[in-house]
């Protein structure tokens, strides 16, 4: 008896599906590994894109090739697949469906879900890969210099607060300005975040409202580009006019433990202690974590993740990865300090961990004030 992967899953959704057949396809379909044999299990509806955008090692099937009962539903289909190839054992990823899985145990079929990742291979980025990322961080790039250009442009009325187009400019106007920007190069994103003054104090607040001169704006663009797949990350955080003196000080305090952490980032370098080397620079210099009023404070985020085929990867640089760097991961660094008092900085480029230390991807410049 044979053991095998199985993934039912969508394309779109899926990045071990995706990675394993190279095909996006809006509904769920099968991919299958036995032996030497890779192969998707598509509907008639897909059965020629299928042939044509696979991965050129992946054979197609279509569900007649299994099953010529047209009411036999992905149950009867997988069952078929094990007859055929005497499969008894399925390693499926986590997030395989659980009604499917206790189908198939109820067939007699052994299914087993794996804890950790399904493809650990997809930590280390080939160069391929690391070509579609630097494709997403060009559309980021463009993304943010659209949001830059908005606030540069944008007045200042009576009230401090800014006015682009004739209108109040709101955090949904630049997330909506910046979102066009990405569509426009192929890349979409869910939740860009452009978030001022008290709302830059919360880290994955998307913002809302009106947006005033002389306080923190956290600009935070992660596209997804659709015709591959693969993310970009990038996060600059501006102010329109002046920066008060705190907000100065914690800038130059974000950049340098940004900076000084790339300089630790290389093949044996341990994440939890780069991620505690950022802690400790900034702390140094005045900024305290903890929490306070029922409010988190100080640098309380790890200091980066790793992206791909989902826009949040192993491994991570945070306070709980004692695993070492191996070389070809690709990373965000992306130290941030956040005060409700006065809102947060946070500054992020990516890099690729090389043999010899690590490459910058990010391009666009730092600038604080504008």
């Amino acid at each position: 008896m044979n053991k095998a992967d199985l993934i039912f899953a969508t394309g779109e959704a899926s990045a071990d599906m995706l990675y394993a057949s190279g095909f996006q396809a809006p509904d769920p379909f099968i991919y299958f590994s036995c032996l030497e044999e890779r192969a998707v299990i598509v509907s008639a509806l897909e059965q020629d894109r299928a042939e044509k955008e696979s991965k050129p090692n992946i054979a197609i099937f279509e569900r007649n090739d299994f099953l010529k009962n047209e009411k036999a539903g992905n149950l009867d289909v997988i069952c078929s697949l094990a007859e055929s190839r005497n499969i008894s054992k399925f390693r499926v990823p986590c997030d395989f469906p659980l009604a499917l899985a206790d189908a198939l145990r109820k067939k007699g079929l052994a299914v087993h879900a794996v804890e950790t990742a399904f493809y650990p291979q997809r930590q280390y980025k080939s160069k391929n890969e690391i070509t579609h990322i630097n494709t997403a961080m060009r559309v980021a790039e463009e993304a943010m210099q659209r949001g830059i250009d908005i606030i540069k442009e944008a007045s200042v009325n009576n009230d401090n607060i800014l006015e682009w187009d004739g209108k109040i400019l709101t955090s949904e106007v630049l997330q909506a300005e910046i979102n066009i920007a990405m569509i426009r190069r192929g890349g979409f994103s869910d939740s860009t975040i452009a978030a001022c003054g008290s709302q830059a104090a919360e880290p994955h607040n998307t913002g809302s409202g009106p947006i005033f001169a002389d306080k923190t704006i956290i600009i935070d663009i992660f596209p997804r580009i659709k015709k591959t797949g693969y993310w970009g990350d990038i996060t600059r955080t501006l102010v329109k006019g002046k920066a008060p003196d705190i907000v100065k000080k914690a800038y130059k305090a974000v950049f340098e433990a940004r900076e000084h952490a790339k300089t630790l980032i290389k093949p044996g370098a341990i994440p939890s202690k780069i991620h505690k080397a950022a802690k400790e620079l900034m702390e140094a210099q005045g900024f305290k974590t903890g929490r306070k009023n029922g409010h988190n404070f100080g640098f309380f985020h790890g200091l980066g993740h790793s992206l791909g085929l989902e826009i949040h990867e192993n491994p991570s640089l945070n306070p709980r990865n004692n695993e070492p760097l191996k070389g070809g991961e690709v990373i965000t660094v992306e130290p941030g300090l956040y005060y409700p008092e006065w809102g947060g900085v946070r500054l992020e480029d990516l890099i690729v961990v090389r043999k010899d230390g690590c490459e910058c991807l990010t391009k666009i410049e730092n600038i604080l004030e504008i």
